[in-house]
């Protein structure tokens, strides 16, 4: 299974909590119709550090400051996340917590996984996962067996009990997974083509999957498509969730161009134009015969099959041949003529 995250396989993270007066700043997602939409395997940085709690019959947070939860709710931050057409198990993970360690404040959070028929009606919420409270470890959330295509709600709520006078104002990353909301989709196989030949890619995934860049498509909607590129091209087949997750899977098809052969090579061991190269040889003529001359007309390499380890490094035998002018014949071995091709290659030491 593929996803957005793996197109992107490295996720360099940095924590940080941002601590700003409620007077300042309200914070985006204290509510649950401003909830932020959380996706499959893409973790997010959040904060509930300005949240506040909205009280009242038939709001989003709660008819009183317990509400229909599992907890008190002090500055509780709301996520939402959809089913897939499947349904099934979800796990949340709560990590990386970075709390304010002023005196008098918690430092634990408390979280939940909601149903809501009705959309940000206390009246009609349930917990469908378990209720967790944890200082400094991750919280992990579980929930099984949840309907296809729903919105559910993730709450996320500062602690506070014991000797705090403070409810915990922590900074965490938060990533949801499993088989109820990942989305798969596949690119396919990529692979090489010469300039003018086409190549077909084949995706699977959801019905609205697209495919881009389009302009060298010969359909940008369907799952089988002919790629005719210009030049090497990364093509991505992408779906968007009712609720705007992106999923996406990249293959590359690499365009080559036409057999180029180098006519000087510097064999002194530097990394650096030490081996003759032909290039597109291996790849598209794999039964080529390549044939090199002295001189003088005795043969000096002979291979069938030019490939990174047979590559010509200017010896004959084992041993190292004068710098000068060599004579080569490439046969590509295609039955044609046309495809024999004879020049010099010049070796500098």
């Amino acid at each position: 299974m593929c996803t957005f995250a793996s197109v992107l396989k490295h996720v360099v993270h940095i924590s940080f909590t941002l601590f700003i007066s409620v007077g300042t700043f309200a914070q985006a997602n204290d509510n649950c119709n401003a909830a932020t939409v959380i996706c499959a395997n893409q973790p997010q940085f959040s904060t509930n550090a300005s949240a506040t709690v909205d009280a009242c019959v038939g709001c989003s947070d709660g008819a009183s400051a317990a509400g229909n939860f599992c907890f008190d709710l002090n500055n509780t931050v709301w996520f939402s996340f959809q089913t897939n057409d499947v349904g099934g198990d979800v796990d949340v993970v709560i990590s990386n917590l970075n709390c304010d360690n002023s005196i008098g404040f918690s430092q634990a959070l408390d979280a939940v996984i909601k149903d809501a028929p009705t959309p940000c009606d206390e009246s009609s919420y349930s917990a469908v996962s378990n209720c967790v409270s944890a200082e400094s470890n991750a919280l992990n959330l579980s929930a099984t067996g949840l309907t296809p295509n729903t919105t559910y709600y993730v709450l996320v709520d500062g602690d506070l009990s014991g000797a705090a006078t403070n409810a915990a104002s922590c900074g965490f990353d938060i990533v949801i997974s499993g088989g109820g909301v990942e989305i798969d989709i596949e690119a396919g196989d990529g692979g090489a083509i010469f300039i003018g030949e086409s190549f077909s890619l084949a995706g699977s995934g959801p019905s609205n999957a697209v495919w881009s860049p389009p302009s060298s498509l010969s359909s940008a909607d369907t799952p089988e498509t002919i790629a005719t590129p210009d030049a090497t091209t990364t093509y991505f087949y992408t779906t968007q969730t009712t609720n705007g997750c992106v999923y996406q899977d990249g293959v590359t098809v690499v365009v080559e161009t036409e057999l180029y052969v180098t006519n000087t090579i510097t064999p002194n061991d530097d990394g650096y134009n030490d081996f003759w190269e032909i290039g597109s040889i291996e790849s598209r003529y794999p039964a080529s015969k390549i044939t090199v001359f002295d001189r003088w007309g005795q043969v000096v390499f002979k291979v069938i099959g030019y490939t990174s380890e047979k590559r010509w490094n200017g010896t004959f035998k084992g041993k190292d041949l004068p710098s000068g002018v060599y004579y080569y014949v490439i046969d590509l071995n295609t039955s044609s003529k046309e495809d024999v091709f004879t020049g010099y290659v010049t070796i500098i030491r």
